[in-house]
């Protein structure tokens, strides 16, 4: 659902009617809510905010934050780690509601200076939408239907929405389109991100370390004596607990079977949604190119009569040769030649083609037969993404039914599974494992298993059970029914442990000292010379290559951060994990030409747009002196923006 919520949201041109403002993501209040007025005298808890006569509904808001979230995936090529801190998670929802209010203060401002689109110009605008036009090009009512439908929305939405985008051209969207960025600090970002560090380094693991005595007896009672932390038997607790979240009641909403078809019509007829599923013929090939016709026919008759591949390569050294695995036919480089590779049986040697390069001859390796994902084998993923759309909204609907239930049940067997709660049981230690030291199956986030597991070691043995909510609007309720108090194991029962402890830490020191030893000398010879010779040599990885324009994810960020911030020449000592490093950095390399000039036309393209957008700011600050926002219900926002968020980490595997 999210997938297809981004490109519906954002790709689409319906949903840039809905959407077109969220590209002006940082406006009016500056990150925060502090120039709202008024308290929240005379609002109900309908209200997130007031611009002039208008009221934002939860709803209205609800939807603001679900294109934010599918706007900020696009921008973060699909990734959505922004909704795994507390601050992202504030910094969506507070974006939404910017983008809304700046939407309605531009209607606003169209309405005071006399800008009124009438309903011919709105028609006109929604029927020209290719988002609603079948394969003729004409508009269909019924596929318009479906992407409401699917999408929440009404006619009257779609309506309002396109009256406030035209309100939105007029009055906000053409300020600043001619702004241009310094082009000195167009330089400066270009040599920041364009350019990076040759790097030499070596990691070397605490096991490295050598140890030539075994430990005494009293060496290891004297180890065991100074961490007697590390050889003591937890308490474990067992327990019930009686869990119920967004995922869980998602499990009992049904779904109908119109919804499901509508939403299988829309991925279909979303190209990026349709490549998601469905996939062309593919075709592995092998390609020989010549100049010149007579020789492409020689070497197309000695390929069919059963030549090999190797052998024609050296019977004709000027031919290129070429091979694609899994191809679509786009992916060939000559339409001349795509047309050829697909006509050509499995197995068999095309005749030559010419193509704009010469000539070519191909023979077929394998076909793969192109496939097309049909409702049935789509319908339970659809069904789930549907379930778990609508489940945010009805989890808070569902929080007193939860109450009353975990209230009549005082050992917590009675909790109805319909409302979407659900039990299990067991025992656990105060790090969350279980007696065999895996951690225990705790449901939902990270946040939510170590809530349970606090209120599980704070609540007392056969204390009443009662419901506990979390800011995302998952609820729990927990019973202690059997505490085994945490003891001291003795020495003579852990006397193995307190060996391979003694042991390990020992190695650690010895690894310690020989990395020390190696940075002293590389911080006068280098690295390079410094491991010349020794046994540490074969572990050295040489030239490196670190910029900002691709950060590595296979090093510890310790690592990365000295990799790019060190100067040449200059060599580091650190520790990450369970192993020392050593980092020297050698020289700086540049991007290529054409990569950097890529980067330029981008990082020029990104640059306008943020002053455009500060332009813009400007503009819908004068907008809101105008008609301020009032009223602003932080409690109301906090509730809608922390159930939406909720349920779109769940669904994206976040939880």
């Amino acid at each position: 659902m999210i997938t297809a919520l981004r490109h519906f949201l954002v790709d689409s041109w319906l949903g840039r009617v809905i959407a077109f403002v969220v590209f002006l993501s940082f406006v009016v209040l500056g990150g925060t809510f502090f120039g709202m007025g008024g308290g929240m005298a005379g609002l109900g808890g309908d209200t997130v905010v007031q611009i002039g006569s208008h009221k934002i509904t939860p709803v209205e808001f609800q939807k603001a934050v679900q294109r934010q979230v599918g706007y900020a995936m696009q921008q973060n090529g699909g990734a959505a780690d922004f909704l795994k801190t507390p601050q992202g998670r504030q910094e969506v929802g507070h974006a939404a509601l910017r983008n809304l209010i700046l939407v309605h203060e531009g209607a606003l401002a169209g309405e005071r200076n006399g800008l009124n689109p009438g309903d011919e110009t709105i028609r006109g605008v929604i029927f020209a939408m290719p988002d609603f036009r079948d394969p003729s090009g004409k508009f269909d009512p019924h596929k318009m239907d479906d992407l409401l439908r699917v999408n929440n929305l009404s006619h009257q939405d779609l309506i309002q929405e396109t009256r406030r985008m035209l309100y939105g051209r007029a009055t906000m969207l053409a300020f600043g389109q001619t702004v241009q960025p310094p082009a000195q600090e167009l330089d400066w970002m270009v040599n920041h991100i364009g350019h990076g560090q040759v790097v030499d380094m070596v990691r070397l693991p605490f096991s490295l370390g050598a140890v030539s005595t075994q430990p005494t007896d009293d060496q290891l009672k004297r180890y065991y004596q100074n961490h007697l932390w590390q050889f003591r038997k937890p308490e474990y607790r067992h327990a019930r607990i009686v869990v119920m979240t967004a995922g869980s009641v998602a499990k009992t909403i049904q779904i109908s079977d119109a919804d499901l078809q509508a939403s299988y019509r829309m991925k279909m007829q979303d190209p990026a949604e349709a490549a998601r599923y469905n996939s062309p013929e593919l075709r592995s090939i092998e390609v020989l190119a010549v100049g010149d016709e007579a020789t492409a026919q020689e070497l197309a008759a000695a390929w069919q009569g059963g030549q090999s591949w190797a052998a024609l390569q050296k019977q004709y050294p000027k031919a290129i040769p070429a091979t694609l695995n899994d191809a679509r036919q786009t992916d060939l480089p000559d339409p001349a030649l795509g047309k050829t590779a697909f006509a050509t049986q499995e197995g068999k040697v095309s005749a030559p083609v010419h193509t704009a390069a010469g000539w070519s001859v191909v023979h077929v390796l394998s076909v793969k037969p192109a496939t097309h994902a049909s409702f049935e084998s789509l319908k339970d993923s659809i069904r789930e993404d549907l379930a778990n759309a609508r489940a945010a909204s009805m989890l808070k609907d569902r929080q007193r039914a939860f109450e009353e239930a975990v209230a009549g049940s005082v050992t917590l067997d009675k909790v109805p599974a319909d409302i979407g709660a659900f039990p299990l049981e067991g025992s656990l230690d105060a790090h969350g494992n279980l007696p065999g030291g895996e951690p225990a199956p705790l449901p939902g986030d990270a946040a939510l298993r170590q809530a349970l597991i606090e209120q599980i070691f704070s609540q007392k043995k056969d204390e009443p059970p009662h419901v506990v909510t979390e800011p995302d609007g998952s609820s729990f309720a927990v019973m202690v029914d059997d505490v085994t108090p945490g003891t001291q194991e003795p020495y003579e029962a852990v006397q193995q442990g307190v060996k391979d402890a003694w042991l390990a830490d020992a190695r650690k020191h010895a690894t310690e000292q020989r990395v020390t030893a190696l940075f002293q000398q590389a911080k006068k010879t280098g690295l390079r010379q410094a491991l010349a010779g020794q046994k540490e040599e074969a572990m050295l990885q040489k030239d490196e290559h670190f910029s900002n324009l691709q950060l590595r994810h296979d090093v510890p960020a310790l690592i990365l951060k000295a990799a790019l911030q060190q100067k040449t020449g200059q060599t580091a000592m650190l520790q990450a994990g369970d192993a020392y490093w050593l980092v020297n950095v050698t020289g700086t390399y540049e991007e290529s030409s054409t990569l950097m000039q890529a980067i330029r036309q981008r990082l020029a393209a990104q640059m306008t747009a943020a002053y455009r957008n500060d332009l813009q700011e400007t503009l819908g600050m004068s907008y809101t002196r105008a008609a301020p926002p009032r009223h602003f219900n932080a409690a109301l926002f906090n509730d809608v923006n922390d159930r939406v968020l909720s349920m779109i980490s769940g669904r994206l595997g976040q939880q």
